[in-house]
């Protein structure tokens, strides 16, 4: 979903009461810089919470892969090789998962470079 289907003209009326009062619309002057002022503030505030999540995962995903790793190791000392090879599975599912997250935050740092 793009940034700009976040916050609509329609979300803008409904926190402020007073433009719709006055019957403001969002292609006259006084209307677009409205907006334009409230969808920079909301976007900040999106991409804020945003990151906070993304970070969140990255800490989760990270904990849960050095777990996962220190049981394959585990298991190498063991020597049961299929065991291994789904172990070494799961440490790379979260190797891609983190990968996606660094994707994800470099695009968010962008956009909020924007904002």
């Amino acid at each position: 979903m793009s940034l700009n289907q976040h916050y609509t003209w329609k979300d803008f009326l409904k926190e402020h009461p007073e433009h719709k009062e006055k019957k403001l619309k969002r292609s006259s002057a006084e209307g677009s810089k409205a907006f334009e002022a409230a969808f920079k503030k909301y976007m900040k505030e999106y991409l804020k919470e945003r990151m906070n999540g993304i970070e969140r995962m990255t800490k989760k995903i990270s904990a849960k892969r050095a777990e996962l790793s220190a049981k394959q190791k585990d298991l190498v000392k063991t020597k049961k090789w299929p065991k291994i090879r789904i172990a070494q599975a799961r440490v790379g599912r979260k190797d891609a998962a983190l990968a996606r997250l660094a994707k994800q935050t470099e695009r968010t740092k962008e956009l909020q470079k924007n904002f």
